[in-house]
């Protein structure tokens, strides 16, 4: 082979290697940016209240309501009509709006309920060694009738949301006469807790004879922090 030809052909060959590494080392790049998380999830924040919307303003948005259309929100107004009263709202610092339990739904044979619930990140090792307290905060009433009941509880699950050893905080109250009874309850959370679900619901026999459930709830709220 005349001594061109051998020159061209090797450095073509130089050529075409060094273009081959080239094309990997993008490829290679590319690969790891496809990988790599943009940015690490942020963990749950300590001493920041959790719930959206605590406070019904927003009508019932975060909140998983059940069934359909029967959990709704009110305004408050004036007393003797089976809800708090605007001076009952300003004596807790609420807004113009609670959260109401609803019609009594005769087809499912409940009241409305309505739940909003938060995967807890980043804080796993400090709850398995004890080192986390969740406080359960809000405002819960009825109306006149003794058989009435309103609850306001905090779930406490595991990752594939199954009970741990504590289920969590549940508090009821009930014949309150239109005014709101305060809950606060705090508790170290459980090893394994890694959800946390509110859950804001109704029964008694009340509702069944009335066809409604007048119970309701304002301000609520779950704060996680160190102990």
């Amino acid at each position: 082979m005349p001594r061109s030809s051998l020159g061209l052909s090797t450095s073509f060959r130089s050529y075409a290697h060094r273009g081959t590494l080239a094309i990997a080392g993008v490829l290679m790049a590319t690969t790891l940016v496809a990988i790599t998380p943009l940015e690490v999830a942020a963990a749950t924040p300590y001493g920041v209240n959790l719930v959206q919307n605590a406070g019904a303003e927003n009508g019932l948005r975060h909140w998983e309501t059940f069934p359909s259309g029967d959990f709704r929100t009110h305004t408050y107004g004036t007393s003797g009509l089976g809800f708090p009263s605007k001076s009952t709202a300003r004596s807790i610092g609420g807004g113009t709006h609670f959260f109401y339990a609803g019609p009594y739904d005769t087809p499912f044979g409940t009241c409305g309920d309505a739940n909003q619930a938060w995967t807890l990140k980043g804080i796993g090792a400090a709850i398995d060694s004890g080192h986390v307290k969740v406080t359960l905060k809000g405002y819960a009433g009825t109306n006149g009738a003794a058989d009435l009941d309103a609850h306001l509880d905090l779930y406490f699950r595991d990752s594939q949301n199954h009970s741990v050893a504590s289920n969590g905080i549940t508090r009821t109250v009930a014949g309150t006469n239109e005014q709101y009874q305060p809950i606060r309850a705090s508790r170290v959370l459980p090893k394994k807790t890694r959800i946390l679900r509110v859950h804001l619901w109704a029964d008694g026999a009340a509702t069944v004879s009335s066809a409604d459930c007048q119970a309701f709830w304002d301000n609520i709220s779950v704060v996680v922090k160190p102990v």
